[in-house]
């Protein structure tokens, strides 16, 4: 729906509702996906980090991204 609003003049915007993310909660997605809560923190790796633990810092970026919808 366009906006038909005089400029600067706030209206409520029914898709944007919620969509805050952080502190106040909300939801986000991309392409159509459907809209789910942040993602939990991923685990930071050092220089020193093993196969494994790459292994899983990669794997949780990836699902990450496509439960938002930015990879397929």
């Amino acid at each position: 729906m366009p906006n038909t609003k005089s400029i600067g003049v706030a209206y409520e915007d029914q898709q944007l509702d919620g969509a805050i993310m952080g502190k106040t909660g909300g939801t986000a997605s991309f392409y159509g996906n459907t809209p789910i809560a942040q993602a939990a923190a991923i685990t930071a790796v050092t220089n020193t980090a093993s196969g494994t633990e790459l292994a899983t810092a990669i794997n949780a970026i990836r699902t990450a991204l496509k439960n938002i919808g930015i990879t397929a």
